[in-house]
């Protein structure tokens, strides 16, 4: 049987890994995902929720094949240095042409900065690795690992396959603008530019291939074209190179460009969310220069009579040396050279909907298009993918469960979390506990530092359009830091508070309604000053009687008896109550009485009455009892024939004291029901 085939060599001697298409699954459009929004739609980066939103460090890793299922025990518990054939993982079991794709990205120290309410900038810095494996007929997969032998002593024919994956790094510079805002829609655009550095590549692909393979892993006849191609880091893999000793031999550069806008539809509750929201972004766009390995070449495999084995890498064996071996044995002929090699970014087209169904609660909507052809031999794709995502979100925390679907035929169903600066979650998680063996798995985790934005409330919906320091936001043809568009007098300066007009006599009237523009005035008089009807020295605006003379003291309404306010004031004094209850003693009846008898020969008058406390009792405990007792003082006085229109009651429990309670007599002081006659209307509130 063939243990390790060529065509899987660059894939699992470079990276060994199994990872998917689309990153940070169902995380990346939430409204506090950040700089995680930004990677793929820079549109967001603009006007966002966050002042500063830096990213500490996050990864996403995804993968997906219809080759292999591992037991889903096996993933949960994280154990897989005991993974073999037949155990652990298997076959899967169809007949379809085979494929896997592979997805790690890596967030190292990134930010988002707004700068104004129009400007914002993104710094990035990331690494990714991509692979994918095409077009493996399942006859050929089938003699691969353990060997069927029903697909033994049988001519087998491979249209063609490829297997690709390139790794880079990225350090990045993001630029985002509103275009246009207002209360009810806002546009927006941003752009990435990326300087890309190419860590290291390989692809092995193929034309037709014949195979007949015999018990005992005999080739009886086997005949390809095979192109291998790799960058020159990679020919010391499997003779003792470290991972670091291929990224600092780092063979390729190019740049990178991701382009994307958003229109948010405002809601009417609250002109800082937005009830929907539409993406549209290209990312990736460029390329990648790689120098090649000289072992990258063109090669025709023509061979009767050898073994399998012979075609495997040794142990120890570097890909130089195997090469080298292969060619000096004869197995295989070189065609043509490749010396380099231009490797594409994996672009994607990306539609995003989000929609507020309920206040918190969003339905997203994702379609990533992958923008590359699958025939390319050596550049590695994203797998188009639409994914439905809703989630419950607030400031501190969301939570979200991706259902998504890619063009591979994968169904998946996961859950995420995000608890301040930490969020986690995965894109599969849900469906994986409902399957005994799995195909396709990814996780994702990150730590950021979110520092908001001071967002003003639809209460101050002017000051929203002004920027901190008073200048226009946008179009200001007076330049009083109010847009044309809200501005009532857009062609005259004038403060915020009057929106835009000017009040040249300062009383708060802008000047198109002020009756006396250059006379201080009031607003209840259209700018004139208030007169003073009744002649008594306090003008109508503060007069409560502004009919009738009266004096300054009293509001402008006349004087109450001097004898009738020392009456009521004897009797407050002398209102006793049964020990912490609401309950009038007998002994104050007579006091009460008299101010019946005050109030029934003036009809004029009017009563407030508040009740007090100690600080005996906890607070909400005497603000209770202050209130009953003030209103059994009232309910006494209706008893005896007062208007309840005429009366008002209130308790303030312990928060009025006349002295300090730390002293029985103070406290006994404190305890007290105060009545306060009036003869003026009750304000209008």
């Amino acid at each position: 049987m063939i243990k390790k085939s060529t065509y899987f060599l660059l894939l699992t001697t470079f990276f060994g890994l199994t990872a998917s298409s689309q990153s940070f699954i169902g995380y990346g459009y939430d409204n506090y995902a950040g700089v995680n929004a930004l990677i793929l739609n820079p549109g967001t980066l603009a006007d966002s929720r966050y002042k500063v939103n830096v990213n500490i460090f996050s990864i996403s890793a995804l993968g997906g094949n219809n080759m292999y299922e591992m037991d889903r025990s096996r993933l949960l518990s994280l154990k897989f240095s005991h993974l073999a054939a037949g155990s652990g993982y298997y076959k899967a079991n169809n007949t379809a042409d085979k494929y896997l794709y592979t997805n790690l990205d890596i967030l190292g120290p990134s930010a988002t900065i707004n700068l104004t309410r129009k400007d914002a900038l993104g710094l990035l810095t990331r690494v990714r690795v991509i692979g994918n494996e095409y077009n493996l007929g399942n006859p050929l997969f089938q003699l691969l690992g353990d060997a069927n032998p029903n697909f033994y002593n049988t001519n087998i024919v491979n249209r063609s396959f490829q297997v690709k994956t390139a790794a880079f790094a990225e350090a990045g510079i993001s630029y985002g603008r509103v275009l246009f805002k207002d209360d009810r829609a806002e546009i927006k655009l941003g752009i990435t530019g990326k300087y890309v550095i190419g860590l290291a590549y390989g692809s092995l692909s193929s034309g037709p291939l014949v195979l007949n393979l015999q018990p005992g892993n005999f080739i009886a006849n086997i005949q390809a074209d095979v192109t291998a191609q790799y960058s020159g880091n990679l020919d010391q893999v499997g003779n003792g190179a470290s991972l670091s000793d291929i990224v600092n031999k780092r063979s390729g550069h190019g740049l990178g460009l991701d382009i994307g806008f958003v229109y948010e539809l405002k809601s009417s509750k609250d002109p800082n969310t937005a009830k929907l929201r539409l993406g549209l972004s290209v990312t990736d766009i460029g390329s990648v220069n790689f120098a090649n390995s000289p072992n990258s070449q063109q090669y025709t495999i023509t061979a009767t009579g050898h073994n399998a084995a012979e075609f495997q890498k040794q142990n120890g064996e570097s890909l130089s040396a195997y090469f080298t071996r292969l060619k000096a044995a004869g197995l295989v002929v070189v065609k043509a050279a490749a010396p380099s090699a231009n490797v594409s970014l994996p672009t994607a087209i990306h539609f995003n909907v989000d929609y507020e169904i309920f206040k918190r609660l969003y339905i997203n909507g994702d379609v990533l298009l992958n923008m590359l052809s699958t025939s390319n031999p050596v550049t590695p794709n994203y797998v188009t993918t639409f994914t439905a995502t809703p989630r419950l979100e607030k400031k501190w925390v969301s939570i979200y469960s991706p259902v998504s679907y890619s063009v591979n035929g994968q169904l998946n169903w996961g859950a995420g979390i995000r608890l301040g600066p930490v969020f986690a979650g995965s894109g599969s998680i849900l469906s994986s506990m409902l399957k005994n063996r799995i195909q396709s798995a990814d996780a994702h985790v990150g730590l950021t530092i979110p520092i908001f934005q001071h967002r003003k409330t639809k209460d101050q919906p002017k000051l929203s359009d002004t920027a901190a320091n008073g200048k226009s936001m946008t179009n200001d043809r007076d330049g009083d830091g109010v847009v044309d568009a809200k501005d009532e007098c857009p062609d005259s300066a004038g403060p915020i508070k009057l929106i835009g007009c000017p009040d040249d006599d300062g009383d708060g009237v802008p000047n198109y309604k002020d009756k006396c523009p250059h006379v201080k005035g009031s607003p209840n008089f259209q700018g004139c000053p208030a007169p003073d009807s009744d002649s008594d020295g306090v003008n109508d605006d503060s007069d409560r009687c502004p009919l009738v003379k009266g004096v300054a003291s009293n509001y402008g309404c006349p004087a109450i008896k001097d004898e009738y306010v020392k009456t009521v004031k004897h009797a407050a004094d002398r209102i006793f109550f049964v020990r912490a209850k609401a309950t009038i003693e007998m002994v104050s009846y007579g006091e009460l009485d008299r101010v019946v008898d005050i109030l029934q020969e003036d009809s004029t008058l009017r009563l407030r009455i508040e009740g007090y406390t100690d600080s005996e009792g906890p607070d909400a405990r005497e603000m209770r009892l202050s209130e009953r007792r003030a209103r059994a003082v009232y309910n006494y006085l209706v008893f005896k024939g007062i208007s309840p229109d005429r009366m008002e009651y209130k308790g303030y429990g312990k928060t009025k004291p006349l002295v300090p309670n730390d002293t029985p007599e103070g406290m006994a002081l404190n305890r007290r029901t105060d009545m306060i006659l009036m003869n003026y209307p009750k304000e209008k509130k």
